[in-house]
């Protein structure tokens, strides 16, 4: 069992560009957290269980939030949605992107050829 904290999905004007992801079908989602209050299997996770991945990009931290589930295409990128929590558990000051939209190769591929 792990622990997770459930932190809420911010849309612009309500739209969604997540190409049916997490935000497309859920307000919240459920965000490890070692002093998280809700219990989650992670044998059998939430389909809306998220994690933050952690990066330094050109020198500068660049956290976001993504899905536990492994990406089915060109991986998980921004969909325009934002998560925030007031609750201190809340690891960051500020919101944080949520990276819930996936795209096929072949979708991917068509904005670059």
């Amino acid at each position: 069992m792990a622990k997770a904290l459930p932190v809420d999905i911010y849309k612009n004007r309500g739209k969604d560009y997540s190409n049916h992801g997490i935000s497309s079908e859920y307000d919240e989602i459920l965000l490890l957290c070692d002093d998280g209050f809700i219990d989650v299997d992670l044998d059998n996770p939430p389909e809306n269980l998220c994690k933050i991945v952690r990066r330094t990009l050109f020198g500068r931290e660049a956290d976001y939030i993504e899905p536990m589930v492994a990406p089915k295409g060109a991986g998980w990128m921004y969909g325009g949605t934002m998560c925030y929590s007031s609750d201190a558990r809340f690891d960051s000051d500020h919101p944080l992107c949520l990276h819930d939209r996936q795209e096929t190769w072949e979708q991917y591929d068509m904005m670059f050829n």
